[in-house]
């Protein structure tokens, strides 16, 4: 048997329905109200493999991949998708999927890949594979094709030898699956996941499709429900302007909802009361907390999704995360960077971690869902938990770094000309250098308890990192900038101006492809995100609008300066604000006029401003957790620090008289 509906599915088959296809074959049978569909068991996949005899020549290509070569991956990745993709379906299976989905009755259904160790505590391979929203008769066997391919995916392949799965035996079903016209959707956590308070639930609700939450397009309502008794105990509702819905013709679109509707509670209290009934049902029904997708249509509740929250924090972080909102935290920003650089490196964390990433008013600024984050925490928490696996990840970590100009000249340097293989093979080792490097960062570190010994090895470990990635960037002759001298040459086109063309069309030109001269003044504004399985950018006035209406609506969760306690204690001092973000040209004048006493005001602190973290009262910083570099060095030096302050060094200016109170996280202007 190749296909089943959701009726016949328990959370017994997670082996041949992966995580996705069993959790809602199991709802299904719960009684819980799924939209209809069904699943295209694994053994599908594996009968097409063996049909087509293409088992023993994708286990040949995988054997080739080196994961510290990130181009191995990329080359498998190509040639497996490649085979899949161009391969005929049985003419058995392709039959028996073309039957089901009449029998469904919908117009459009949503085709998803469902890995059979997707959703479970100890492998989530969320995000990793593809989806396909809206697919109509025409696109279905293609789209079930894709979902088989992307198993196969470069973060996919990556992934699985990251989490050392390459040797065992990984199938992927195919969920296809009516499409909810939501007039509301949202999600919602069976256990509050800020306060962790077990006897409360929390929704988030907006008009219209919920990948604009997802996104973080939009600031959802959000209500807190009491379990016992049951009561409404806390309601934010936020205006909201736009919504994503279906398009007449395919696909999605942004309308513009009216005032009077979006100033209104998206849900009444009786469908709050009603929705967290659902809610409980399954938490319930599975015997652990739940986070659930949901969407409304024809005033009727389904349950799109439903997996476990794997991670519950161990240290308290909510005063920060309830001033951020449950939607997403702003984790990275500054002046300065050059859209290329942003490019590529939004390729990896917007697939990856679901970033929004804009720039405007020549400041770059990244957003993460506070949904990935929790999961990050809890994979930083297991890596620098285990002594073993810490040292087995630093090991590799200096080892690539070591051997990084040996890669990077056997790549590009020694070579008199470029190609466009040439280039591509340089991306991916500015990738797996970000790979690396991600693992030091606060969203994977803040969980972890450190003594002394293990934080002084730690940021010692870090600033390696970071000194390769100003190599790869910022640095006087940094490798981006020889490789784009090269090109240069090669396309005859100035240097500064591949600064403003995205890495793809780099890539296009080496190929003797025409590509349009981009409009730099346009480019200076852009906003990059996710849709479904796509990365999305956009340029211009049409960025702004959408950059304003995304920080508009995150700012108005921002009630006052406070953050992270890095290192207690409290102190009054003059403000000083190191504002060169990703350039370091005037640095030593920065460092000469700050004088001792001052509190240093940062988007983040490096080993290149420690003569400004000797002299400083006090550090505050826009970004950063518990193990940054900013913390480990306030408590080095015994300074108050509170890292993780969102808009420090734009609402406080030079000359300021601020109280950094960092027994509790917060900084006052006095003056």
């Amino acid at each position: 048997m190749f296909i089943k509906p959701f009726s016949q599915i328990s959370k017994m088959d997670a082996a041949t329905a992966g995580g996705k296809g069993a959790s809602l074959g199991e709802m299904t049978q719960a009684g819980i109200l799924v939209p209809p569909g069904f699943v295209i068991l694994s053994n599908a996949f594996e009968q097409f493999l063996k049909e087509t005899d293409l088992n023993v020549e994708i286990d040949a290509i995988l054997d080739s991949v080196d994961q510290k070569e990130m181009h191995t991956v990329e080359n498998a990745s190509e040639k497996i998708q490649a085979l899949i993709l161009s391969a005929k379906m049985p003419e058995d299976i392709a039959t028996k999927v073309t039957e089901f989905y009449k029998e469904l009755n919908a117009q459009y259904v949503a085709v998803r890949s469902s890995a059979t160790a997707e959703d479970s505590a100890s492998a989530a391979w969320a995000g990793q594979l593809d989806s396909f929203l809206n697919t109509t008769e025409e696109t279905l066997l293609t789209n079930v094709q894709k979902c088989w391919a992307s198993l196969f995916t470069p973060r996919a392949i990556f992934y699985r030898f990251e989490k050392k799965l390459h040797k065992q035996k990984i199938s992927v079903a195919v969920v296809v699956q009516k499409m909810v016209e939501s007039e509301k959707s949202g999600i919602a956590f069976s256990v509050h996941p800020v306060t962790q308070d077990r006897n409360q639930l929390i929704i988030e609700a907006g008009f219209g499709l919920g990948e604009a939450i997802v996104s973080g397009q939009i600031t959802p309502d959000s209500y807190v429900v009491e379990k016992q008794p049951r009561r409404i105990v806390d309601k934010n509702v936020h205006t909201q302007s736009r919504g994503f819905y279906r398009a007449e013709k395919g696909g999605n679109e942004w309308l513009d909802i009216s005032k009077v509707k979006g100033e209104k509670q998206v849900l009444s209290d009786e469908d709050i009361y009603l929705l967290s009934e659902i809610i409980l049902r399954i938490e319930n029904h599975y015997g652990f907390p739940c986070d659930i997708e949901w969407a409304v249509e024809q005033r009727k509740f389904y349950i799109v999704q439903s997996r476990p929250i794997t991670t519950l924090k161990e240290k308290d972080t909510s005063a920060h995360e309830e001033n951020t909102g449950l939607g997403y935290e702003r984790v990275f920003g500054g002046p300065n960077m050059p859209f290329l650089v942003s490019d590529f490196a939004a390729e990896k964390y917007v697939y990856r971690y679901g970033f929004t990433i804009t720039k405007i008013n020549n400041i770059w600024t990244c957003y993460m869902p506070l949904k990935e984050k929790r999961r990050t925490l809890a994979e930083g928490n297991k890596l620098f938990s285990n002594a073993a696996a810490y040292k087995k990840y630093k090991s590799e970590y200096l080892k690539f770094i070591d051997g990084y100009p040996q890669q990077f000249d056997s790549i590009i340097a020694d070579k008199d000309s470029i190609t466009a293989k040439d280039f591509k093979h340089f991306i991916d080792l500015c990738w797996v250098a970000e790979i690396y490097y991600e693992n030091t960062q606060y969203f994977f570190t803040d969980l972890v308890v450190a003594d002394k010994e293990f934080e002084q090895d730690f940021s010692n470990l870090k600033i390696e990192g970071r000194a390769l990635l100003n190599d790869q960037y910022f640095s006087v002759n940094n490798y981006l900038e020889q490789v784009l001298k090269k090109i240069s040459v090669a396309t005859d086109i100035d240097l500064a101006s591949l600064y403003f063309y995205k890495w793809k069309e780099i890539v296009d030109l080496l190929y003797g492809k025409k590509i349009d001269i981009p409009d730099q003044v346009e480019r200076l504004t852009f906003i990059t995100y996710v849709d479904g399985d796509e990365k999305i950018t956009l340029f211009g006035e049409e960025a702004r609008k959408k950059i304003i209406f995304f920080q508009n609506a995150h700012e108005k969760q921002l009630t006052d300066l406070s953050g992270t306690v890095a290192n207690g204690g409290k102190v009054v001092g003059i403000v000083r604000i190191l504002d060169q973000g990703y350039e370091h040209k005037n640095l030593s004048k920065f460092l000469d006029d700050m004088h001792k006493g001052e509190i240093l005001v940062a988007e983040t602190t490096s080993p290149e401003i420690m003569v400004a973290c000797q002299k400083a009262a006090a550090i505050v910083t826009n970004q950063g957790g518990l193990m940054s570099h900013a913390a480990i060095v306030s408590r080095e030096l015994g300074i108050p620090c509170v890292v993780g302050v969102e808009g420090a060094t734009t609402k406080l200016k030079n000359g300021d008289v601020v109280e950094v109170d960092a027994n509790n996280g917060i900084i006052r202007i006095l003056k």
